[in-house]
């Protein structure tokens, strides 16, 4: 039985997607009861060849692909391959590994008491820049202020790449997820709190070895898009389109 299924969505990450797809694999064999699925979005470069190549070499039946060739978003990407994933719970990670593995029994563990778990970088060290640039930590610091502003949310990080569902729970918000941007989230978040969920933050830093020198963000104009994105949630909220799905039933 799958306890713990995890996404991690990749987009042009062909310098790192060997070197994570067979950490992925190793780890994936020492926890017999963890799924991987790799959702390729559309990768413009080596990423889907390398990636099929690696995951064939090691053979892990744990670890799957999905490939696709347009560029959806990573919101659709994760709610692709939550699609294709099995266990009692729910996670996604980032496809660069920015966050060490040895979290996710963590985030498991957790679930046992709530039904969302979200990493929190801020939660973690607070005014210390050991994992981020000065202005990409300030730009977070802005955005979350904005989703508190806009949305109400409280939490002091709602983009860590790290966040885990009860099964159930993560069914039920993707049947009304409408942002398929960077922002979908923070839309999920939202949903959740707005559906009475209990929802927790657990302090997460970034690996020591992960480098942000080769993000596919750029940090103005997809800030400036997620901007809009919060925008347009709190538009599907006044205008009661959340509420038009009848909170669909699971």
């Amino acid at each position: 039985m799958t306890l713990f299924s995890v996404v991690l969505p990749v987009y042009n990450e062909e310098k790192v997607i060997r070197e994570v797809s067979l950490c992925i694999c190793r780890f994936a064999q020492e926890h017999p009861k963890y799924e991987f699925v790799f959702v390729n979005d559309g990768s413009t470069d080596n990423t889907g060849t390398l990636l099929k190549r690696a995951l064939k070499e090691f053979g892990s039946k744990q670890v799957q692909l999905v490939d696709y060739k347009t560029n959806k978003g990573k919101g659709f990407a994760i709610r692709e391959g939550f699609k294709h994933t099995t266990g009692e719970h729910f996670g996604f990670l980032d496809g660069d590994l920015a966050y060490p593995l040895d979290y996710l029994p963590l985030f498991e563990e957790k679930l046992q008491s709530c039904d969302i778990a979200i990493g929190s970088r801020i939660a973690e060290k607070k005014g210390k820049s050991w994992d981020r640039s000065f202005r990409r930590k300030f730009l977070g610091f802005c955005f979350n202020k904005l989703v508190g502003s806009i949305l109400g949310l409280p939490y002091s990080d709602t983009q860590a790449g790290l966040k885990a569902f009860r099964r159930d729970v993560a069914e039920r918000l993707f049947k009304m997820q409408k942002i398929e941007g960077f922002s979908f989230d923070v839309e999920l978040i939202f949903l959740a709190r707005k559906l009475g969920y209990k929802i927790v933050e657990i302090p997460v830093k970034v690996s020591p070895t992960h480098s942000y020198k080769h993000s596919k963000i750029k940090l103005v104009g997809d800030s400036l898009r997620m901007f809009k994105e919060l925008l347009q949630i709190k538009h599907f909220e006044t205008t009661g389109e959340y509420d038009r799905q009848n909170l669909p039933e699971l």
